[in-house]
């Protein structure tokens, strides 16, 4: 079986001296994950605001990791969803608009598989409100704010089936005006050393064994492992840590190699335009993005539910480890929806691309035999409709 994202860890570089995309014009805070560095980020906005007495709110998109909300939960704060534009993966900033209120603090501009948010138009509305804009950068790299410095601060996630694979943290990435204030507040978490000793390398030998068609094969037979199951997932500590020289890097390095799979999908899937789906990422990856825009999957839209469900598991069946990715808007799944106002019915477009959205893999193991088999799925579930 193919596994549906996740590239292999790297050991670290010695003596190699890369420099960070973005560290012209920001500061790097490395974090025990993605989710931590969001919700450090939310205490930075927080912490910045002159909002005194009300609840802090944060605004979010309707569609997206539950991790979202538990970062922003963990800090006191209320999220805000907006709905989504129709067939795409990105908050409609009309409502966006409407959504802002006195207590906003934050809004957070959510990458999806590789593509990032329309960064600058949300940027001219947080700046005419005075709010923080925070990029989530968890599912993109490089982060746009590499390209311009418009986002307040900007999260990259280093987990299991993100971008760069580190086996676990993230950074915390704050622009350079705003890092003095942001030490006062970041230097009193705690620390951790990542260490590269035996443990880790046996580690690493073993996730990258399961990531093998063999490996992940054998995952999949375990049914209580849950793989692919989106979960809320409080988050309950917060702290920095403190990376060995050349991992990161490392880890870079081997994503800027890595095959543009995606394009070759954009160009065998066209056909399925003139059936009624939305390849909403075609434009993305032929360059829109920058050059060296690592996509974490492949997504696009199919006609409806019942078709997206019938391809999605022709695929499987036949080795290709396709998706739903999280399956539902937020508000849905398990564990959230105590934690927000409103149901999936309030973000109409949100609960269309859920029941729609199908994600293919685009790491460097997927070859021309399997975009062949994936063509030939795709042709057949559309031809029973």
């Amino acid at each position: 079986m193919l596994r549906p994202v996740g590239s292999r860890a790297p050991v670290p570089h010695s003596g190699t001296h890369l420099g960070l995309p973005w560290a012209e014009n920001y500061h790097t805070w490395y974090m025990g994950s993605g989710t931590q560095a969001l919700s450090a980020a939310v205490r930075l906005a927080i912490s910045w605001s002159s909002l005194e007495g009300a609840v802090p709110e944060v605004i979010l998109p309707a569609y997206g990791c539950p991790d979202l909300v538990a970062a922003v939960v963990a800090q006191g704060a209320r999220p805000v969803l907006v709905d989504l534009l129709p067939d795409c993966p990105f908050m409609d900033t009309e409502k966006l608009s409407q959504a802002l209120s006195d207590a906003t603090v934050a809004v957070i501009g959510a990458g999806f598989l590789g593509m990032p948010e329309q960064l600058p138009m949300l940027a001219d509305l947080c700046r005419e409100r005075g709010v923080w804009l925070i990029e989530d950068s968890a599912q993109c790299f490089p982060p746009d704010c590499a390209r311009e410095p418009i986002a307040d601060c900007a999260v990259l996630s280093f987990g299991r089936g993100k971008p760069i694979n580190l086996m676990g943290g993230g950074a915390l990435l704050v622009r350079d005006d705003h890092n003095p204030a942001a030490a006062n507040v970041l230097c009193g978490l705690p620390e951790e050393q990542l260490k590269i000793d035996w443990k880790w390398k046996v580690r690493r030998r073993l996730f990258n064994f399961l990531l093998g068609r063999f490996g992940y094969g054998l995952l999949r037979r375990i049914p209580f492992l849950g793989l692919g199951t989106t979960v809320y997932k409080p988050l309950t500590s917060l702290y920095r840590v403190r990376l060995p020289a050349g991992l990161l890097e490392a880890g870079i390095l081997e994503a800027r190699v890595r095959p543009a799979i995606a394009s070759k999908y954009g160009q065998k899937l066209e056909f399925l335009r003139q059936l009624g789906w939305s390849l909403f990422m075609d434009s993305k990856v032929s360059g829109a993005n920058g050059e060296g825009q690592v996509i974490l999957r492949y997504g696009f839209l199919a006609p409806n539910r019942k078709t997206r469900d019938r391809a999605i598991k022709a695929l499987n069946r036949n080795g290709i480890g396709a998706n739903a990715f999280y399956g539902q808007a937020l508000p849905d799944i398990e564990g959230v929806s105590g934690l927000l106002h409103g149901s999936a019915r309030n973000f109409p477009n949100a609960a269309s691309f859920a029941e729609r959205l199908i994600t293919l893999p685009s790491h460097e193991d997927v070859t021309d035999q399997d975009v062949s088999v994936i063509v030939t799925m795709l042709s057949a579930a559309t031809a029973r409709d």
